[in-house]
């Protein structure tokens, strides 16, 4: 046998051609056969050499996410001419020409993928690719603006798409904690003032956020001024309401026409006309709501004029007196 390819020989007794080849190749080989009476003819032969089947050798692990495009290769040794994968997650198919499996997963969930590929030597052994397909990242979906009052009870609950696991809560005021588990914040804030909170929500596809604007009243005013308070009749009165908690603005309720009042600094003034009791509901306001009182005022009679003119009128010696002074 002449042109054998590397790795073959001939047995010239038995006519064997037997050997490992080395080489992938096609070969024009003589082979001949003799005896006594001379040399058989020659016949040429066309000896092809198959490469070895393909071996994976592509990692065996990945990780997709739903909803974003998945790429992973198979790769293999010995020139493989083609490729293949069975049982593909919803969503994912294979390039059978360049083993590129792609798509856009739809589902969470660990695949078992049979993968493998081909040539001229014929299929290799397949491997098994574990697919990880993670869910996508949580969105944050609850409301992203809350309103508290400082020294009283809080709750707002985190809510988010895609089955977040886990809950955080970043930059809360001091007073409030959040519950990792179910995303709950809560607790009784100490101090007033807008404040931006940053809230987020993880499961095995990462993590979302967004900012909360949590604003944070102070608590409403309570009166401290007196709630009884006199005066005399035909003398110019004040009073100035006092409330804790800064007050901004303030008010009264069912003043007579003699009283007002300046809502800007709390103070009522005025010039009762006659004696008598009047009572007046006083207010102070502030971001936190509004605190009340009943102010109960008693105007007593002048000591030297009549009874008519501490009522309003002016009797005849009543102006005689006045004019003589």
């Amino acid at each position: 046998a002449v042109g054998l390819p590397a790795g073959l020989g001939v047995n010239t007794v038995t006519g064997i051609i037997s050997g490992t080849p080395t080489t992938a190749a096609t070969t024009n080989v003589t082979i001949s056969a003799a005896n006594a009476g001379g040399a058989g003819s020659s016949t040429l032969i066309l000896l092809t050499v198959n490469p070895p089947a393909p071996v994976i050798s592509s990692a065996l692990s990945a990780t997709g996410q739903v909803g974003v495009v998945f790429s992973y290769t198979i790769t293999a040794s010995n020139s493989p001419t083609s490729y293949y994968a069975t049982w593909l997650p919803a969503g994912l198919s294979i390039d059978t020409n360049s083993g590129i499996i792609s798509g856009t997963p739809t589902t969470a969930g660990t695949s078992r993928i049979s993968i493998g590929a081909n040539n001229g030597g014929g299929a290799g052994a397949a491997a098994t690719l574990v697919l990880t397909v993670k869910p996508s990242t949580p969105v944050i979906t609850s409301a992203l603006t809350a309103t508290a009052q400082a020294g009283a009870a809080f709750s707002y609950t985190i809510t988010a798409s895609n089955n977040p696991t886990s809950f955080g809560a970043a930059g809360l005021p001091s007073g409030l904690s959040v519950n990792a588990a179910n995303g709950l914040i809560s607790g009784t804030p100490t101090t007033a003032g807008a404040i931006s909170v940053t809230v987020s929500a993880a499961n095995a596809g990462g993590t979302g956020s967004a900012a909360l604007v949590l604003t944070v009243n102070p608590q409403k005013p309570a009166i401290t001024s007196a709630l009884s308070t006199a005066t005399t009749a035909g003398q110019f009165f004040s009073y100035a309401i006092a409330a804790s908690n800064n007050p901004t603005s303030f008010s009264a309720v069912g003043l007579p026409s003699w009283l007002g009042l300046n809502t800007l600094t709390g103070v009522l003034s005025g010039t009762p006309p006659s004696a008598g009791t009047t009572n007046v509901a006083i207010g102070a306001a502030n971001a936190g709501g509004t605190g009340t009182a009943t102010l109960a005022v008693t105007i007593l009679a002048a000591a030297n004029l009549p009874v008519s003119a501490a009522a309003g009128g002016v009797s005849a010696n009543a102006v005689t007196a006045n004019w003589s002074l």
